[in-house]
């Protein structure tokens, strides 16, 4: 018969006490680092929601736009027009905050740039303004800050209001 080999009792409960201290030291630096992530999460699902709240409204108050004679501004930082109830809508950045009018719409963005495409699809570089607009399609791209990241949206909008330059003489 051989002999068995097995762990003695002080082999044991050295085990358990160099586990312990691992854990001991493990444990904590484990929870901050889930803390930290969960945060960091908060941040970006809030800033998400904001810039989803900002999308939504930018293209719809755009796609309402009145005629071709109701934009008053087309540059790459500011969008301003006339909608469908003769509402002045203007979209600007004032700092870090997104503005529709004088009311903040976003906080903590970082850049705003708008886009304009003509009946082609190409874009243009000085969009004409009212009283005929050649504006087709508006492009909008803005950065919002989420904690450390940045995150970008983009979207189009065309007009309902907008006819192309062909259907107007039908």
């Amino acid at each position: 018969m051989t002999g068995k080999r097995a762990f003695s009792l002080v082999e044991l409960i050295a085990v358990i006490i160099v586990t312990a201290i691992i854990a001991a030291i493990g444990v904590p630096l484990l929870l901050e680092t889930v803390n930290a992530w969960s945060f960091n999460s908060k941040f970006q699902d809030n800033a998400v929601s904001c810039a989803v709240v900002a999308m939504n409204r930018m293209s719809r108050d755009i796609r309402r736009l009145k005629n071709d004679a109701s934009v008053t501004t087309a540059n790459g930082t500011t969008f301003a027009f006339t909608d469908t109830n003769n509402n002045a809508i203007s979209y600007s950045k004032s700092g870090t905050v997104l503005m529709r009018n004088s009311d903040g719409l976003a906080d903590n963005i970082s850049s705003l740039t708008f886009t304009y495409y003509d009946d082609n699809g190409l874009t243009i570089g000085s969009p004409t303004v009212s009283p005929n607009t050649n504006i087709r399609r508006v492009e909008v791209d803005y950065a919002i800050l989420a904690g450390t990241n940045t995150l970008n949206f983009n979207f189009q909008v065309r007009p309902q209001n907008l006819r192309r330059l062909s259907e107007k003489f039908k």
